[in-house]
């Protein structure tokens, strides 16, 4: 999950538009929410179509190859796998490194050039653990440019390249780089899905679609913007939640609740939340009432987790229990169903004939 101290400054840079606290921000009508509900219901009694699967076969390919984390519906730990700074190659198990795997899926979306992936440094940490200050950052292509152009002998010079590639890549939030690597490496063409290195880039194509779409207008792009606690998941589809504080959602004073309010926004072109997650929807286990998804980033990992369904296969609503460890707020390890899950895109090609 993003945790460092770059995650503010780098997704700040998408942060638009945002409304004044206090203010409350104009919400889908409830013409439209009716119509974005019948429409993603349709949709969801269908089964996924084959883009769509192999979205979540994908997924489930790289969550394997990486030997990540599994989680169960109740939060505990089924399985701790790889995190993304290990150097460690499991080829018995068609494992690469984890480090290098996160790297290509950056590349998916582009060069390193032309990449956000930094490093921060503090001045004088190296000697003095007590130092203070913001540290600041170096870029990676410009870095990596320089040892290039050192004069080192080429083992040492590969050495601390491989080095300053795997500070970067535990620096820098990388949760949307691995949605849109799968989203693209399924099949999905970048004309229908906004890849990005922000979830708010595809998160918002997707609630463009579900207005035009609730105004009798066509779209192309490939997810809608659904209410999770209303829509059944399917696999292929992405789950998403926002990283911010109750009392900032609140100050926005949201009529129609989260996904009105927020989606709304975002279809608009601003951006009231912009630190958010999407994870993969992988599978539903109806008899169980269960969905898994797939995540990038999540501890630091990619990461298998479960969640409780509704018996439509909806994201069930919170449980009193269990209760957490430290009898605060249910947090989404202890109830992962408790996290602020606010928009599901739905994918919406047809399944084949």
């Amino acid at each position: 999950m993003p945790r460092s101290p770059l995650t503010l400054a780098i997704l700040v840079l998408f942060a638009t538009t945002v409304p004044r606290t206090g203010t409350s921000a104009q919400s889908f009508t409830s013409v439209e929410v009716a119509a974005i509900d019948r429409l993603c219901r349709a949709t969801a009694a269908h089964p996924p179509s084959p883009l769509a699967i192999e979205i979540a076969t994908t997924a489930t390919r790289e969550h394997q190859g990486f030997g990540g984390h599994a989680i169960d519906r109740d939060g505990r730990m089924l399985r701790f796998g790889a995190v993304e700074s290990e150097a460690f190659r499991d080829e018995a198990a068609g494992r690469g490194v984890p480090w290098r795997q996160v790297l290509r899926f950056w590349e998916t979306l582009g060069p390193i050039d032309g990449s956000p992936l930094q490093l921060r440094r503090f001045p004088g940490l190296s000697e003095n653990a007590n130092a203070g200050g913001p540290g600041n950052t170096v870029p990676l292509a410009d870095l990596l440019d320089r040892l290039k152009r050192a004069n080192l002998p080429a083992p040492e010079r590969e050495a601390l390249e491989q080095a300053a590639i795997r500070s970067a890549i535990v620096d820098v939030p990388w949760s949307a780089a691995f949605v849109s690597h799968v989203v693209l490496t399924a099949g999905a063409a970048r004309a229908r899905f906004s890849a990005a290195i922000a979830h708010v880039d595809y998160v918002g194509e997707a609630a463009r679609r579900s207005r035009d779409e609730a105004a009798g207008q066509p779209s192309v792009a490939f997810y809608r913007a659904c209410d999770p606690r209303r829509t059944p998941m399917r696999p292929g589809d992405l789950l998403c939640m926002h990283r911010h504080a109750t009392s900032e959602i609140d100050a926005l004073q949201l009529a129609g609740g989260a996904f009105a309010g927020l989606t709304a926004a975002l279809a608009r072109g601003e951006r009231p939340v912009w630190n958010l997650h999407c994870d993969i929807v992988t599978g539903q286990d109806p008899r169980a009432r269960t969905a898994t998804i797939i995540g990038g980033n999540v501890l630091q990992s990619v990461t298998r987790r479960d969640l409780r369904t509704n018996r439509r296969g909806a994201l069930a609503r919170v449980r009193s229990a269990p209760a957490c460890l430290d009898k605060a707020e249910p947090g989404p390890l202890c109830r992962p169903e408790s996290a602020p899950w606010f928009v599901l895109l739905q994918t919406t090609d047809d399944a084949a004939p």
